[in-house]
Order: structure tokens, then sequence, then C-alpha cells
């Protein structure tokens, strides 16, 4: 079997089809709901009645089907319901389960389950009223812990004593049942049971972590005793209850020491071991309650079985054991198989995660300076994918080559590193790392390699091979120009500056920027409004560059006027520079939904850092707990993300009838509400806001329907307006931005405008490739040369972790075009627009990760004609194939 076919039998839930549509699975769980409750009551009101119905056939017909289809049960668990109904009524805090509870969530339930067995014979078997309130009591609770705690680490994945018996019995499906709360993973419980049901158990068995692992194994391996431990005793021994329980203890403990000693001294390893000895105890468990079962059914139908039947129905419970055994251990094949393990080294031997293993014979291995951990890098993987996966932290921003947040420095394995695309090369070159770093982001990487994340040492890094690079006529310099001086720090700012002293050694360069801050990733404030680390990591160039580089910056400086005719900027210090040529970066400010917005003290706008800044310290100091985001654009989602990841409950609005409007066709922005419902983000689309109500402090919005949003804090995402002032002061030509031509000059041919704040047909401001373009159209204008602003492929990208989404040129086909489209069953949708043979619209939504083949062709401008035939059955992975 190979390893892509593994990867398909080892698949997780998001990729298996739902075998009933969501209204189906619902009723069902009510039904189930009621049911429980019935039973609850009937234990309340008819003791020995119920009893009987739930001792006698709930519990066996429960675990029957842990072994045939536990998605089934996942699916309609009455418990998992009430702790999913926070969630799906978007009323869930959805905070993080501490850590110490995380630790301890598995121990908890699995004394609880040995508890619940230990006081069956002695207490549970004849007091319904207890086991009726323990029903209702273990309902309630699973509601507390779905209100508190994000996806089912309240209850399912974590205390519920139920859980360990489906690991047990649940992980080798012999009918495979999607799962159907979790519309978007969450990542709420380690090897979850829910996302990929065949292959968790290789994770729990095998983890790095050796008491984690231990944990699993011991439930496993205890089973055996557990079960004799209660049959073999009578219900109402001659011994007293303490020794009862003693002997239930010693048989637990005897089962374990005896799982142990066959992993010693057999050939059997961890995995056919523990499931060797889960199938004996479900065979221990049907062989004495398969006539209680029937002893039940003849109880409520008067169906009379012979004795022949009777003693047949003790081996019922061999028949699932073998079919369970069968089947596990066939995963395990097909697991190793898709490995490509060799038959001597077992699994036992491996202690990656499932995917590094499948992944195991086609990945290079790369191997992190700094913490000394080596990690596998799989053919469709960036470095950046690879090194998440690994756990190994490193900043990202665009993720599309542009911003540089990500770079590395190659130690060793240089020639292992496919070449870098055009835009990665333009942003080393900036960053002053071609020859010796790399954008995580954007390269794939073909063998062994050593990598540092710490940039300074890209010296040391350098190979011998590398050359500085040939001296070059100053043209500047011939042109007399000597001085430019620079309006703003950002992208466009910088990049026009590192162009110019790239050009030119005699220029001198100065920047003039409003923000205590040296250049930093933009995109990436979402991270200091819930991280810890403020703006550490933000920072995109050392600060000795600047001064390696000659480039004098003047932070905390607001330029307040211009003489044009005398080429002087003034300064709000009332210091005076002149200039040759002004270079106007002056960035945009962010728009506002009405006047009176900003005389609230909660309300604010996410534009840049010391936005974010405030925004958290207001959160901080007033215990804030709801926000509300208006504006459903890209910077409206990934507010909204971030506030999520800040411990708030987020309403995000949108006036339009659908999220990120401009970028997503109607099924993209659907399945991009459904990932944000399952961060517990409420959205409401059409939400024109009309009133602002409150005194000081803003309590609630009235939208355009008459409903009244609340909220304790609001963040304002509703687009952009270019700063002008400076332009409007010296009598430049102003529309919606600063006028400009192709070269990016004024209607004063000294001054310049780039970025945000140049008006540009065709040019969108706000991304970084325009940002870069305008920079390197300005300097070509300096320089007097031909080659003016030429339109990059713009390839816009949500930055949330929980989902990759990505869009691309124009999405409304022509009458000629031709559209392609995703299956509607497919784990991401997709839409392609070609035009005579060419991609000129995309939209991906789908998992992290899954959409890094399209951008890389969408940025590289590949030519599809070679998968067109793949790509219109569906099959995006055929995108492999070029990159």
């Amino acid at each position: 079997m190979s390893a892509d076919r593994a990867s398909q039998y080892f698949v997780n839930y998001s990729k298996i089809k739902s075998r009933l549509p969501v209204a189906a699975w619902m009723a069902l769980r009510l039904l189930t709901l009621a049911a429980t409750l019935a039973i609850a009551g009937l234990l309340l009101t008819d003791p020995p009645l119920g009893l009987q119905l739930f001792w006698g056939l709930g519990i066996p017909i429960l675990l029957a089907s842990f072994v045939i289809a536990p998605g089934l049960w996942r699916q309609v668990c009455p418990m998992a319901l009430m702790n999913q109904l926070p969630r799906m009524t978007h009323r869930s805090i959805a905070r993080d389960l501490p850590e110490w509870a995380r630790h301890w969530a598995f121990g908890i339930a699995v004394a609880s389950f040995i508890g619940l067995v230990a006081l069956r014979a002695p207490l549970l078997n004849h007091r319904g009223d207890l086991v009726g309130l323990g029903i209702i009591g273990m309902l309630v609770i699973a509601f507390m812990g779905g209100l508190a705690f994000k996806g089912r680490s309240g209850w399912c994945g974590t205390f519920c004593p139920l859980g360990p018996i489906q690991r047990d019995y649940g992980h080798a499906p012999l009918v495979m049942v999607r799962n159907g709360f979790c519309s978007t993973c969450v990542g709420c419980q380690k090897n979850c049971y829910d996302f990929n049901p065949r292959a968790a158990v290789f994770g729990d068995i095998y983890d790095d972590d050796a008491a984690y692992a231990g944990q699993r194994r011991f439930f496993m391996a205890m089973m055996p005793g557990t079960v004799l431990g209660y049959f073999l005793q009578a219900p109402n021994p001659d011994y007293s209850e303490p020794l009862r329980a003693l002997i239930f203890v010693a048989a637990i403990a005897t089962s374990v020491g005896f799982y142990h000693a066959v992993i010693s001294f057999s050939s059997l390893n961890p995995f056919r071991a523990a499931n060797l000895f889960a199938c004996v105890a479900l065979a221990a468990f049907f062989f004495f309650e398969g006539p209680t079962i029937l002893d039940t059914i003849h109880h409520f139908s008067g169906i009379v079985f012979p004795n022949v039947i009777v003693e047949i129905s003790r081996f019922s419970g061999v028949v699932l054991a073998f079919a369970l055994l069968l089947r596990a251990w066939e995963n395990e094949r097909i697991f190793k198989e898709g490995s490509r393990l060799s038959n001597q080294v077992s699994v036992a031997q491996s202690s990656r995660s499932l995917r590094d293993r499948i992944a195991a014979s086609t990945a290079a291995i790369v191997t992190d300076n700094e913490t000394g951990t080596s990690f596998p890098v799989a053919p469709n993987q960036t470095l950046l994918d690879a090194m998440e996966t690994a756990g190994i932290t490193i900043n990202f921003g665009c993720r599309a080559g542009i911003c540089g947040a990500d770079a590395v420095i190659v130690c060793e394995g240089h020639d292992n590193f496919a070449p870098p695309a055009e835009d990665e090369l333009a942003t080393l070159r900036r960053l002053g790392l071609e020859g010796v770093g790399r954008l995580a982001c954007m390269c794939r990487v073909r063998g062994q390699a050593v990598i540092d994340r710490d940039i300074k040492n890209a010296r040391q890094s350098r190979p011998s091979s590398a050359t500085p690079p040939e001296r070059k006529d100053d043209p500047l310099k011939t042109m007399g120009i000597q001085k430019v001086v620079i309006v703003g720090n950002g992208v466009a700012g910088i990049t026009v500056a590192e162009t110019l002293r790239r050009t030119s050694e005699s220029v001198e360069i100065t920047v003039v920027t409003d923000e205590p801050h040296h250049f930093y990733n933009r995109m990436a404030i979402g991270r200091v409004l819930y991280g810890r680390a403020a703006m550490d990591g933000l920072f995109l160039l050392p600060d000795t560059w600047y001064a390696e580089n000659r480039i004098d910056v003047w932070r905390s400086t607001v330029a307040v006027s211009v003489e044009r005719a005398e080429r002087n900027l003034h300064m709000g210090t009332g210091e005076i520079l002149p200039y040759d040529r002004l270079v106007l970066a002056t960035g945009a400010d962010a728009l506002i939904p009405s006047p009176d917005y900003v005389r609230f003290s909660n309300t604010f706008v996410l534009r840049r850092a010391d936005d974010a800044q405030a925004v958290r310290m207001w959160v901080q100091q007033n215990s804030a707990r709801k926000a509300v985001v208006i504006g459903g654009g890209v910077l409206g989602v990934e507010a909204a993300d971030s506030l999520h990841h800040l411990g708030l409950r987020v309403t995000l609005l949108q006036r339009s009838s659908r999220l990120m409007d401009r970028h997503l066709d109607c099924n993209g922005a659907q399945r991009l509400a459904r990932y944000l419902a399952s961060i517990d983000v409420v959205t409401r689309t059409e939400a024109v806001v009309t009133d602002l109500q409150g005194n000081g402090k803003l309590d609630a919005l009235i939208l355009k329907d008459g409903t009244r949003i609340e909220g304790d804090i609001f963040v304002a995402c509703t687009g952009v307006v270019a700063r002008t002032g400076l332009a409007n002061q010296c009598g430049l030509d102003v529309s919606r931005g600063i006028k400009v031509d192709n070269f990016m000059r004024t209607s004063d041919p000294a001054i310049y405008a780039v970025g945000d704040a140049a008006e540009l047909p065709g040019a969108i401001g706000g991304l970084w490739p325009v940002a870069g373009a305008h920079a390197a159209a300005a300097v070509s204008g300096m320089l007097e040369r031909r080659d003016g602003y030429v339109s990059p492929r713009l390839l816009v990208q949500l930055k949330c972790d929980g989902i990759d989404l990505k869009s691309f040129g124009d999405l409304e086909a022509g009458g000629t075009d031709e559209t392609i489209y995703a299956k509607e069953d497919a784990p991401a949708w997709w839409r392609l627009v070609l035009r005579d043979g060419d991609l000129v619209g995309a939209a991906f939504v789908g998992p992290p990760g899954s959409g890094c083949d399209l951008g890389r062709v969408i940025q590289a401008g590949m030519d599809l004609r070679p998968v067109l035939d793949a790509l219109r059955q569906g099959q995006i992975d055929a995108l492999q194939t070029l990159v």
C-alpha cells in the first residue's frame, strides 16, 4: 500500500462523508437526550425496572456500539449534546483548559470509571435514585464544562468516565461515522478520536510524552482485571466491603502487571498487547452479561430463550472481540506499510506522529540550531508548516514571501533548498540575507539541513563562497540628487530607502515617522493584541541594519508642512529637513463608522501597533468579556480572531450579505462563517449600524433592523482613508489619495507618493506587493528610467491560524470564462476562474496549510494547462505536480 493510500485510509473527519444531514443528527441527539432523561426518571420513580433496563440492556448496547460504530455514539451522546449546546448557541466562554486540568484530566476520568465500577455491586446495582441523579449530574457537569471551555475539552475529551472506554474500543471502527459537532477542529485535545478515528490510537500508545502514553496503555491493560474483579466476586460475598474493594484493586493491579510481563517477554509490541487486553476484557464482559441481556429482553418482551441460546450468548463478546482484533491489527499493518517501515521494525521504535511517519520515507529532515530539534519536512510542506507542526516557535506574517517575518538562516544544506522565487528573493535582498537565509513560508526542503531562527547570526552562517556585490556607478550622484527624505516607515517607505541605498552609496536618506517604533510587521499586530511578548518578534530588520545602510530614522517625529519652492520639510519639533526628492509614504488612517464613534472610551480601531496595545490594556483594565467588531472584511475577520485569542466572546458585523465579499464567493464565505462559529465568533451579515448608544462608554450598537448589539469593547475595521494632510498643505493634486503617475510622481516632480497614501489606478493600497512595486517605480522615476509601475499578482491571504483562506483576482466570470469548482463534500472549498486558459481569479477556504500549492501557483503565474483535466474533476492536489 502506498503512503498516499495510507493517508487516505487514516483520513481526518473533514474528509469523511456525512451519512445524515445536520438536521437529522440533531433530531437523533434530542431523541437520545429525551430517552436518557426518561431512563433517569424511571430510575427515580421505579428503581427496580429502571435498574434492570439501565444495567441489563443500556450499558451492554453502549459498549457494543463503541466497537461497531463509535462515531455514532459520539454523534448522539446526550452528555456530548449538553457539552456542545453552549458552543452551538454561541454562549460558550471557550477558554483553554488550564494546564493542570489538562495534565490530570485522563487520570480523573479513569479514577471516575474505576470508582463507578467499584461502587456498582455494593451500591449502584440497588439504588436507582443514585444512578438517576448521577445521570442528571453528569449532564449538568457536561453542560458547565462546555460553557466554560472550548471544543470538547470541558467534558467529552477529558473528564468523561466513558471517554477512556471509547478510546479503548473505538480505535478500530468497523463502521466509520463522521464527527458532527466540530465542523472545524479547534485543537481542544490531543490525539482526538473524533478528528482521526483510526490513527489516534497510535498517537496515544506511542506519544513522545511517556506519562501520556503510559496512562493510555495503563487503561487498556487494566480492563481484563476490572471485568474479572467485578464479575468473579459474588453480588453479596461473605467477606466485608473493604475486602471486596481490595480484591477488585488487586485484580486491576494483576492485569496491569501481566500486561507489562507480556510486553517484556513476548514479541507483541505495546499496541498489539494493549489491543489484545482490551479484546479479552470485551469477551469476558459479554460472557457474564450475555444471559443478563437475554433475561432483560425476556422481562420486557416476554420472549423465552432456550438454554442453548443463553449459553451461546456468553460468546457474543468473542465475536466482537475477534472483529476488533482483526480490524485493529489490519490498521496497524496499513499504517506501517504507509510509513514504509520494515517488517523488523516495530511501531514501538517510532515515537513520531502519524503525519510524520506516513511522510517519513519522502520527508527531508531539518534541525533547529537553537533547540537541537530535528523534524521532517514533507514534499508538500513549506518549512513554516513543518516548523509549526513540530511545535517550533517562529514568527509569521503574510505567508507569501513578502514581509520577511519568518526569515531563517541556513547554516548547513544550502543546496537542499529549492531555489527562491522572485518575491522571496526580493525580500531576502531587503533583509540583507540573500545567499544565507530563506523565508520559511516559501521554501521547500529536499534533504538534510540545519537552520537558525536568529537572523543576527547571518554573518557567521554566510557561505565562504559568498562574495560582496560588485560596486556599481552611482547614478543619483551623477544626477545631483544628494538628499532624499521619506515620510513614513512602513513597507513602502522602507523599501524605497533600501532600494535607494542599493542604487547609490552617496545619497543621504532620512526617514521620518510619527510612530515610536522602527519598521515592524503591521500584518502581525493581532499578536500584539493577544500575545504576551508585545512588540518582540515584530521588527523585521535588526537595529544595526539602519546604521549599516546609513539610513537615518527620526522616530516619534511629526512632519507638519512642506515648502515646495525651497524644498524643505518642516517638523513639529521646529527642525527643517532639506531635500532633493521627497517621498510621501504617509499611509492611511482607519475609517470609523460615524464621527460620534471616537467620543466613547471603549471604541477602537486596529490599524497600528499602538492601537493593538491600547485594546489589550483596556480589556485587562476593565475586565472586558464581550467584543464587537464592525466590518467583515479581511481586517475585521483577523481582528475577531485575535480578540477571540485574547479570551473575549466576539460578535462580527458585516454590512453586506456575506463575509469578505470582495474576496470570496458565497460558498467560500459560508465556509469562513462556519470556521468562525467553531471558535465561537458570532457573525451577523447585512448588519448596518444606524445608532450608537452610551454615555461616555459605548453600551450598544443599533442596527438598521432594530437589533441591539451590546458589548464591552468595540473595534472598527471598516476600511482606510489615505493620509493626505501634507499633500493638501503644500497644494499637490489630491483626490481619494495623492495623485501620481506611473512612476509615483505627484504634481510636483520632486515629490513622490507611495503605499496607501498614493492614488494610482488599478493599485489596491494596503497590500505588501503593491507597496513594494510602488517603491520600485518611485526609485525608477528618480533615476529617469523607463520601467514604471507594474502591478504584481495580488494574493490575499487570511492570517488566522485555524484556517487557510486565499483569494486572487476577479471571481466574477465573463461570458467566455471557465469556472472550476471543488466538489461539495471536499474538505476545502475552491473556485478557479480561467480566461483563455489563464488563471484570472481564485478563492480557497480549507484546513490550515491545505492551500499552499495553490498560493505558490498563483504567485509564480504557473501554467495550469497540464493539470486542467484533473482540476475539472475536482482534484486540487494535482497542483503538487506543478510546484
